[in-house]
């Protein structure tokens, strides 16, 4: 008969038997899934889709990312720009959501707003952003809405009593619906003037006094224009932010405006696209060990000194989250109350 300290004994000999199993098979099998991530991405090319034209905050970011992301990727896939303008960025995430590949080989520096958008319904095809798989954030991004030098509309509250030309780069974009809401809730006087097909039409429309204002990211207009900022070129009149910039600290954060609890949890809603700012994302459907070699290329990319000193010449701010942690955002920005999701529905699909 077996007595209890001599099962208990055996039971210790098997758990350390088998704990060293583990330790010798659990390598192997890491290996074996590099490998296979290895063997599905090597010779394919893999596309970061943009929803806005060339020139813009998006595309500057998505060129970059494309011009590292494949070196840390198994298989060392090619990876090229695809810019798939339209409908304020959603086109793009329509298309990653439900008709590209859903296999880790179509990516997109995604339309900063897709949680909202997803919540209140603003992209066709009932998408949950929460289904894309996030591989990782380059950097916050703070809209600003400016204005030309020479137009006497200065600050926020010069539009109260001033009519604005503001340039839009589609109905359903921010550049639509936020002047909407302010018109509408603080009382500006915004004109907004659609079918620019992006930043850069937009920002030659202001340019040339077509328009009188825009809505510019903040990381692209350094990049593209930083004189604009630094020579007093164009005013900054607001941010699309749940929180002032440190370098425009009295300018208004549209997150901290609305009079009513419903009016301050939409613009909250609104403005917190700036925390996905400029991301990559996957499609859903994709296998998790490809999922977890894209966030780690991310994270590799994000620490190579040299991307990093590519985005410093090119005046790109990087502000980096990991995929996980950009997954949380997402998720937790579409939870919100119905009332504010219905509020800011009503203007978001009323154009």
């Amino acid at each position: 008969m077996m007595t209890k300290t001599n099962r208990a004994s055996r039971r210790a000999v098997l758990l350390g038997f088998t704990a060293g199993l583990c330790s010798m098979v659990l390598p192997v099998s890491g290996a074996m899934a590099q490998d296979a991530v290895a063997d599905f991405y090597s010779g394919k090319t893999i596309t970061i889709y943009v929803g806005f034209g060339p020139g813009g905050g998006y595309d500057l970011y998505g060129r970059l990312a494309a011009e590292y992301l494949g070196q840390y990727i198994p298989g060392n896939p090619d990876v090229i720009v695809e810019n798939m303008p339209g409908a304020g960025g959603r086109l793009a995430a329509q298309y990653l959501y439900a008709v590209a590949p859903q296999d880790g080989t179509a990516l997109s520096v995604v339309v900063q707003s897709v949680a909202m958008d997803s919540a209140t319904g603003a992209i066709p095809g009932n998408i949950n952003a929460a289904e894309f798989n996030a591989v990782g954030r380059m950097t916050a991004n703070y809209e600003l809405g400016i204005t030309w030098h020479d137009t006497g509309v200065e600050t926020f509250e010069d539009t109260l009593t001033t009519p604005v030309a503001f340039a839009s780069t589609g109905a359903g974009s921010a550049s639509a619906f936020v002047p909407l809401m302010l018109n509408d809730l603080e009382g500006t006087q915004y004109n907004i003037i659609q079918g620019y097909e992006g930043v850069a039409s937009a920002r030659l429309a202001l340019e040339s006094g077509e328009v009188d204002a825009m809505m510019a990211g903040l990381a692209g207009l350094q990049s593209s224009n930083p004189e604009w900022l630094a020579d007093g070129i164009v005013n900054v009149i607001w941010q699309l932010s749940t929180e002032p910039h440190p370098d425009f600290p009295e300018v208004p954060a549209i997150g901290q405006l609305g009079e009513t609890e419903d009016e301050q949890a939409m613009f909250r809603l609104v403005a917190g696209a700036a925390d996905i700012g400029r991301s990559l994302i996957t499609t859903p459907g994709v296998p998790e060990d490809r999922i977890e070699a894209l966030r780690a290329a991310f994270d590799a990319m994000a620490a190579d000194p040299a991307f990093i000193e590519a985005a410093a010449q090119r005046n790109l701010d990087l502000d980096v989250l990991s995929g996980a942690q950009l997954q949380d955002v997402i998720d937790s920005q579409m939870n919100v109350s119905d009332a504010a999701v219905e509020m800011t529905r009503s203007y978001v699909l009323a154009q």
